[in-house]
C-alpha cells in the first residue's frame, strides 16, 4: 500500500496519472490519496493580486513576484508603476511595466514569477478561469507579452515524452484568437489592442482538453505561473499587467473530493491493478499533520480564516476524534517535520528524538491509531530515530501501528527516490474494511520495495497476531518470527524492549536488540524466539542488509503481565 500520496490538488509536480503508472509499474496494488484538505478546498487562497508592487498580502498571504531573464537581452526592464493601473483596479494604484528587446535573432525574455506563502499560489486547475488586465505598449508577432502556465508531470504517452506541460498565452497584435501545439507546449494567441487596456480570460483545464485530448483535464495543477515580455530580431516588447484574478464558481465544501472521486473511478479502467481510495491529509492542525484513513472522507471546517494552522492543540485532538467517530483511522504523520534536509550529526538527532517524543507522550500521539515511522530519513533524522520514537510509544502502552510510506508529491520514480517506503498489508482481500481491520490491529509491516519483496509476520504463543497486545504470568512466552523471501546476506535484528510506563521524564526507547543471519529461516521459514516476560516486554524485528540499511520492519507485538489501565484496544485482542 502507498498510504502518503499527494498528487494535482496539492504542491509538488505530481497528477495521479503519473502515480498510478508508477504504482503498476512497481506492484503498488492500493493507493491512499492523501492530498492536504486545505489545499483541495483552497481555503484562504489569493483570489485577486493587485500587483501594486512585488510584494503584497492578500488575507493575509504574503504575494511575490521573482525576476527572471532568459536570452540575450540588448535591454530589458522591470518596473512596478504606481502611475498605471487598469480601470478595474482604479482603486489600488500600480500595476508592473515589462519590456524586452533581444540582442539578435533568438527569443530573449524578462519574466517575472508568482509565489506565495505555503506555495498557495499553486493550486488545481480544474473548473478555473485566470484572468488579468493588460495594456500591450508596443507587440508584434516578434515581440509579445506572455502568460504562461506550467501545469503537472505526466508520464510519456500517446507519443510524447514525460514531463510537464506548459501552456502560454500571448498577446501579439493579432486580433484573431488561434491555438497551435507541438509535443507539451501549447500557445494560445489572445486578442487585444495596442495602446489600451484588455483583460485577459484563460481556462487552462478546457485548453488542456482541446490540446491533449487523451489526458485527464481536471488531473492537473498550476505549477508556476509567469508573465513575461518576449523580444525577437532586436523588436522591442513593452506593455503593463495589472490585477490577476482567479476563480472557479462556488461549490460545496466536499465538491472537490467529488471530483476527485470521479478522476478515481476513471482511471480504474486505465489501471485496474491499482485499488485507489480517498484519504486526506489534515493539515491545519497542530502539532503535526494527520492523515485520514476510512469511509466517509468529508471536508473539514477551518477554524483560522487564512491557510494557517490552529495554535491550539484542542483543534488537533477533535480531528482526531471526529475521524474515528466517522470509522476511520487517523495516523500521526511525519514526527519530525516536514522538510529533507541533510541528516543532523547523531547527539542532535537524539536530543530531537527526545523533544518530540515527549510532545507525543504528553496527549498520547493526539490519539491516532497510526504513527508514520517509515521514513528513511526526514526532517534531519534518519530511521532508526523514528523506529526509535515508536519505541518510546510502546514503551509506554501507545499502541500505534506503524507504517512506511513516501509523502511522493512528483509521481516520478517511486522505487527509485530516496524516501520510497510502502505498507504491506496481512488482509483477506484489499477492501476497504479489510484494509482498515488490518490497520487497527496492527497486522501489517512496512519496507523499502526496490529491496524487500517478502513476507513478515509475528505470532505469540501459536495464537496471537502481529500487533496484538497478550496478558500473561508466564516468565517466558514465545514469539515465532516467520520471514519470507529474504535476501541472502540480510541479518534479522530482533528487538526487545520494557513497557514501565516510564513517562515524559525518560522519553528513551529503553530497547536491547540481537541479530541473527537470515539463514536461520532458510528452512522452515520461521524462528521460534523465547522471550523473558519476568518483566512485561514488547517485540518487533527488522530487516536489514549486510551494511545495516533496514529493509523491512514489523509491527509489534505487547506481552504484558497485567491488563493495561483503560483495557487492550479491541482490534488488538486475540479473537
Amino acid at each position: 500500500m502507498a498510504m502518503h500520496i499527494h498528487a494535482s490538488w496539492s504542491e509538488g509536480a505530481g497528477s495521479m496519472q503519473g502515480h498510478l503508472e508508477q504504482a503498476t509499474r512497481s506492484g503498488i496494488d492500493v493507493m491512499w490519496w492523501t492530498e492536504h484538505d486545505f489545499r483541495m478546498a483552497e481555503h484562504g487562497y489569493p483570489g485577486v493580486i493587485h500587483m501594486d508592487g512585488p510584494s503584497e498580502k492578500v488575507n493575509g498571504v504574503a504575494c511575490s513576484w521573482a525576476e527572471k531573464r532568459e536570452g540575450t537581452l540588448a535591454s530589458s526592464q522591470v518596473l512596478w508603476d504606481k502611475t498605471m493601473a487598469s480601470p478595474g483596479d482604479a482603486s489600488t494604484r500600480g500595476s508592473v511595466r515589462l519590456s524586452a528587446t533581444s540582442t539578435g535573432r533568438d527569443a530573449a525574455a524578462v519574466r517575472i514569477s508568482g509565489s506565495a506563502t505555503n506555495t498557495v499560489l499553486q493550486r488545481s486547475l480544474y473548473d478555473q478561469t485566470i484572468e488579468v488586465d493588460v495594456f500591450p505598449a508596443e507587440v508584434s508577432p516578434h515581440a509579445y507579452l506572455a502568460v504562461v502556465v506550467t501545469t503537472s508531470w505526466r508520464p510519456a504517452t500517446a507519443g510524447r515524452p514525460a514531463g510537464k506541460y506548459t501552456l502560454t498565452y500571448i498577446v501579439d497584435g493579432t486580433q484573431g484568437k488561434s491555438r497551435t501545439c507541438t509535443g507539451l507546449n501549447a500557445v494560445v494567441h489572445l486578442p487585444a489592442r495596442q495602446g489600451q487596456w484588455t483583460t485577459l480570460r484563460m481556462s487552462p483545464a478546457d485548453d488542456i482538453a482541446r490540446f491533449w485530448p487523451d489526458l485527464e483535464s481536471r488531473d492537473a495543477a498550476m505549477l508556476a505561473l509567469t508573465l513575461g515580455a518576449v523580444s525577437e530580431k532586436e523588436r522591442l516588447a513593452d506593455g503593463w499587467f495589472d490585477l490577476l484574478r482567479i476563480s472557479r464558481p462556488a461549490r460545496s465544501d466536499d465538491a472537490v473530493l467529488q471530483v476527485q472521486a470521479a478522476l478515481m473511478a476513471g482511471y480504474s479502467a486505465k489501471f485496474p491493478a491499482v485499488r485507489q481510495y480517498q484519504g486526506l491529509e489534515v493539515s491545519l492542525v497542530k502539532p503535526t499533520h494527520v492523515n485520514w484513513f476510512g469511509p466517509k472522507i468529508t471536508m473539514p471546517t477551518f477554524s483560522q480564516s487564512g491557510p494557517v494552522a490552529d495554535p491550539n492543540p484542542a483543534a488537533g485532538l477533535a480531528v482526531v476524534s471526529m475521524i474515528q467517530s466517522m470509522g476511520g483511522l487517523a495516523s500521526y504523520n511525519h514526527p519530525f517535520g516536514t522538510s529533507h534536509p541533510a541528516e543532523l550529526p547523531p547527539a542532535q538527532q537524539d536530543a530531537l528524538r527526545a523533544s518530540v517524543a515527549k510532545t507525543v507522550l504528553a496527549d498520547r500521539a493526539m490519539g491516532c491509531d497510526i504513527l508514520e515511522v517509515g521514513y528513511p530519513s526526514r526532517g534531519g533524522v534518519d530511521l532508526d530515530r523514528h523506529s526509535q520514537l515508536w519505541d518510546v510509544c510502546s514503551r509506554n502502552g501507545i499502541f500505534l501501528t506503524g507504517t512506511g510510506v513516501s509523502d511522493d508529491h512528483s509521481g516520478q520514480n517511486w522505487l527509485g527516490q530516496d524516501s520510497n517506503f510502502v505498507t504491506w498489508a496481512h488482509a483477506p482481500t484489499r477492501e476497504l474494511a479489510d484494509l482498515l481491520t488490518s490497520l487497527s490491529a496492527g497486522q501489517v509491516y512496512f519496507g523499502d520495495p526496490a529491496r524487500f519483496s517478502g513476507i513478515i509476520d509475528l505470532l505469540v504463543d501459536g495464537a496471537a497476531p502481529m500487533g496484538s497486545v497478550t496478558v500473561s504470568t508466564a516468565a517466558t512466552r514465545t514469539v515465532r518470527a516467520i520471514l519470507t523471501g529474504l535476501p541472502a546476506d540480510s541479518v534479522v535484528r530482533i528487538v526487545q524492549g520494557t513497557v514501565d510506563l516510564a513517562g515524559p521524564s525518560k522519553p528513551e526507547p529503553g530497547t536491547t536488540y540481537t541479530e541473527m543471519s537470515s539463514a536461520a529461516w532458510s528452512t522452515k521459514g520461521f524462528v521460534d524466539l523465547p522471550i523473558d516476560t519476568t518483566a512485561p516486554r514488547f517485540v518487533r524485528v527488522e530487516v536489514r542488509n549486510r551494511t545495516g540499511t533496514v529493509l523491512a520492519l514489523s509491527n509489534p507485538v505487547w506481552l504484558l503481565r497485567d491488563t493495561p489501565e483503560g483495557g487492550i484496544p479491541a482490534a488488538r485482542r486475540v479473537r
